[in-house]
């Protein structure tokens, strides 16, 4: 009878030790597809058409481009290369001050912006959905000694020794998952999102390498749209 159970007890040790052996390189393999690349940006060679703006003059929001044209899939891709699952969605905006609110709270056609901000959904590797997300959204479009002036007063943040990464000027607002606020020529924009995947060669958590790496390549993306 112990003979017997001497025997069982092998088989199951056995049994055991193989399916470890079998499991071991599936969970290592699942652990190097949580440590993501950061690339480069890599603009197209193209322009977002903008009206050239002079004297104070303002665009109304209703004349905004598109803000889904600044960013495709491809210039994703250069910056987040393991990038999977990319959509994008446009969302209306309201670009009515507080200060033009107050002096007349009527709603206007020119107050609204039909595709001011566009969210952009994807999958990163270690990640089971699409759980990372960026957006980029449009402040104003308007004279370029007016919008200075403007993200004085709007954008409050800290300066950064980053730079502004092709932009005339850029602050960060926020501290943990903090977004970035710039200017270049008439277009004051920021971008930000979110992002819980580990990044190669990075031991800061997530939200500060999504802050401090990941989004000032999408600051020079968006930023060679602009002539």
């Amino acid at each position: 009878m112990w003979k017997n159970r001497a025997v069982m007890l092998t088989l199951l040790m056995s049994n055991v030790v193989l399916l470890t052996l079998l499991v071991a390189p599936y969970v290592l393999s699942e652990g190097s597809e949580g440590e993501v690349a950061i690339g480069k940006a890599a603009p197209r060679d193209a322009t977002v058409n903008l009206p050239e703006l002079r004297g104070g003059e303002i665009l109304a929001a209703q004349q905004w481009p598109d803000a889904c044209s600044f960013v495709n899939q491809e210039e994703i891709r250069a910056i987040l290369p393991g990038a999977k699952d990319i959509e994008q969605e446009s969302r209306p905006i309201s670009a009515l001050s507080i200060k033009d609110f107050a002096a007349d709270s009527s709603w206007k056609e020119s107050d609204r912006a039909k595709s001011g901000q566009c969210l952009y959904s994807m999958r990163l590797p270690g990640e089971t959905y699409a759980a990372t997300q960026f957006w980029f959204r449009i402040e104003a479009v308007a004279d370029p000694g007016l919008i200075v002036g403007y993200e004085h007063r709007l954008a409050s943040g800290s300066s950064t020794n980053q730079g502004a990464k092709g932009a005339d000027h850029c602050v960060i607002t926020g501290n943990f998952e903090g977004s970035w606020n710039c200017r270049k020529g008439p277009l004051l924009f920021t971008v930000g999102g979110q992002s819980s995947v580990t990044f190669q060669g990075e031991s800061a958590p997530a939200p500060f390498v999504w802050r401090d790496d990941v989004l000032p390549e999408f600051v020079r993306t968006i930023a060679a749209k602009i002539t």
